[in-house]
C-alpha cells in the first residue's frame, strides 16, 4: 500500500464521517432527553432536500445550510408534538416518518428541482499546519469539518457543564423524579429534539453539499440508521462519537481506495458497498457495556394526567 493511498484513505475517511457525526450529535441530545429519535433518517432527507432547494435558487451556500438546519428545526417541533405530547410509539412513529420523508423529498424535489443544483463545499488548506507534508494533505477538508469538530466540542459542554445538559439527563433517567423536582420535562425533551433534530438536518444537507449539489432521495443511504449506532458504541458521549464515526468514514472510504490495493482488488464491489452496514451490526453486537437512558422510548404523563385517566 502506497503512502498516496493511505493519505488518501485517511482524508476521505474524515471528510466522509462529517454527515455521520453531525446525525449522532443530534441522537445523543434526542436520547439522553430521553427519546428514541428512529425518524432520524427521513430529518436529513429533508435536511439535503431543503439545502438543495434553498441552495439552488439563492445561490448562497451558508444561507442554504441555514436552511437546512431550521428545517431540522422544524422537523424537531413536529416529532416533538408526536413523541412527547401524544405520547406515540417512538419506533413506529420514527419509521412512518422517514417513509413519510422519502415521499415528499423526492416528490418536491423532482417537481421544483429538476435538473438545478446547488453550491458544493471546497477543500480548505489550513495555514501553516497545513503545509506540514502528508498531515497537511489529511486535514485539507471543507470549512463544515472544522465546524463540525467545534460542534462536538460544544455538544459535549452543553451536557456535562450546564445546568441544561444536567437537567436534560435527568429527565433521560428518571422524568417522574426530575418533574417532582420543578423541572419541565415536555419543555427539556422539546428543546432535545428540536436541536438535536436541527443538527441531525445539517448533516442531511452535508451530505448534499460535500457531493454534486444535487439531491438524490438516495442520498441519506441509510447513514441515519449508522448513526443510530455510532451512539450506542460511543456511549452516548460526543468524543466517542467522533472516533466511531470516523471508523465508518474510513470503511466508507475503503470502496475507492480498494482499487488502488492489490490485494484487495479481487474483492467485490458489493462488499465495500455493505462494509459500512456490516461494521455497524458487528460493532453494536460487541458494545455490551453500552446502557440507554433509563427512560429512552418511554412516554412520559404528567401526574396529575394520569390519575385523571
Amino acid at each position: 500500500m502506497s503512502r498516496d493511498v493511505v493519505i488518501a484513505l485517511f482524508a476521505s475517511g474524515l471528510g466522509l464521517m462529517v454527515p455521520i457525526l453531525l446525525a449522532s450529535l443530534g441522537e445523543i441530545l434526542c436520547e439522553q432527553a430521553g427519546v428514541l429519535n428512529v425518524g432520524i433518517e427521513g430529518t436529513m432527507l429533508f435536511g439535503g432536500a431543503t439545502f438543495a432547494a434553498v441552495g439552488a435558487y439563492y445561490d448562497n451556500l451558508a444561507v442554504a445550510m441555514l436552511a437546512g438546519a431550521l428545517a431540522g428545526a422544524v422537523v424537531g417541533v413536529i416529532l416533538s408534538a408526536l413523541y412527547v405530547r401524544r405520547g406515540t410509539d417512538q419506533i413506529v412513529t420514527g419509521l412512518l416518518f422517514t417513509i413519510f420523508a422519502l415521499g415528499v423529498t423526492g416528490t418536491l424535489s423532482a417537481q421544483l428541482l429538476g435538473g438545478k443544483t446547488a453550491s458544493t463545499l471546497t477543500p480548505w488548506k489550513f495555514p501553516l499546519i497545513g503545509r506540514i507534508p502528508g498531515f497537511g494533505e489529511v486535514i485539507k477538508q471543507n470549512q463544515l469539518f472544522w465546524i463540525t469538530l467545534l460542534l462536538v466540542v460544544a455538544v459535549h459542554y452543553l451536557l456535562r457543564r450546564t445546568w441544561w445538559g444536567l437537567h436534560l439527563r435527568a429527565v433521560g433517567e428518571q422524568p417522574h423524579a426530575a418533574s417532582s423536582a420543578g423541572l419541565n420535562v415536555w419543555r427539556l425533551r422539546y428543546s432535545a429534539l428540536i436541536l438535536g433534530n436541527a443538527l441531525v438536518a445539517l448533516g442531511g444537507a452535508t451530505l448534499v453539499a460535500a457531493s454534486s449539489g444535487r439531491f438524490f432521495t438516495e442520498s441519506t443511504a441509510g447513514r441515519g440508521y449508522i448513526a443510530l449506532g455510532v451512539v450506542v458504541v460511543a456511549r452516548w458521549n460526543p468524543y466517542g462519537a467522533l472516533a466511531v464515526s470516523w471508523l465508518f468514514g474510513i470503511s466508507q472510504a475503503l470502496r475507492s481506495a480498494a482499487e488502488q490495493i492489490a490485494f484487495l482488488d479481487p474483492v467485490p464491489v458489493d462488499f465495500w458497498s455493505a462494509l459500512p452496514y456490516i461494521v455497524t451490526i458487528i460493532a453494536v453486537l460487541v458494545s455490551r457495556g453500552s446502557r440507554y437512558p433509563a427512560a429512552v422510548g418511554i412516554p412520559w404523563r404528567e401526574p396529575s394526567t394520569s390519575r385523571r385517566k
